[in-house]
């Protein structure tokens, strides 16, 4: 009776030891990597500078902002009005509206200032007039883009400020 007791102990040891390994996070896929890596980045600037940068970029109606949240929201996009890939002459969605919705957080890094700005694309493909959207994943090719422009803007204001202080 013992050895019965002290087997099934053992064995209820075993398993809660090896049923903790069965929960244990699996790692990212590469495509989910490189999607959440193509809409953030990071520019070492400061907050207002680079929120006065995104509003030069972005050239859609804006449909809400707050800067205190750091939250910026576009009307909804025909996909015919808005933004094609250089290689695309139609949309691929011709039935289909995006938005675009920013979002920012000041940071510090080394002693530097730096904000980031999350991006996310929402796609929505209407297949007829009945049913439900569907919503598709972007490619990431305009949040890219969108970057560019805001470092861009960002690289402008700085040579300004640079050239200012010189001709004082």
């Amino acid at each position: 009776m013992l050895r019965l007791i002290s087997s099934l102990f053992l064995l209820i040891f075993i398993i809660t030891l090896s049923g903790c390994g069965l929960f244990q996070p699996r790692p990212e896929t590469a495509d989910k990597i490189i999607e959440k890596a193509s809409r953030q980045k990071i520019f070492f600037a400061p907050y207002d500078l680079v929120w006065k940068a995104a509003h030069s970029a972005i050239k859609y109606t804006i449909a809400n902002e707050n800067q205190d949240y750091g939250v910026i929201e576009t009307d909804f996009i025909k996909a015919v009005d808005g933004w094609l890939p250089p290689d695309q002459t139609k949309p691929q969605y011709k039935s289909g509206r995006y938005k675009l919705t920013f979002s920012f957080a000041k940071g510090n890094t080394g002693g530097r200032d730096s904000t980031r700005i999350t991006i996310e694309k929402k796609i929505e493909v209407f297949r007829d007039f009945i049913s439900e959207t569907q919503v598709v994943q972007s490619d990431g090719l305009e949040e890219q883009s969108i970057f560019y422009r805001i470092e861009r803007e960002i690289v402008i204001a700085n040579a300004l400020k640079k050239a200012a202080a010189v001709n004082e």
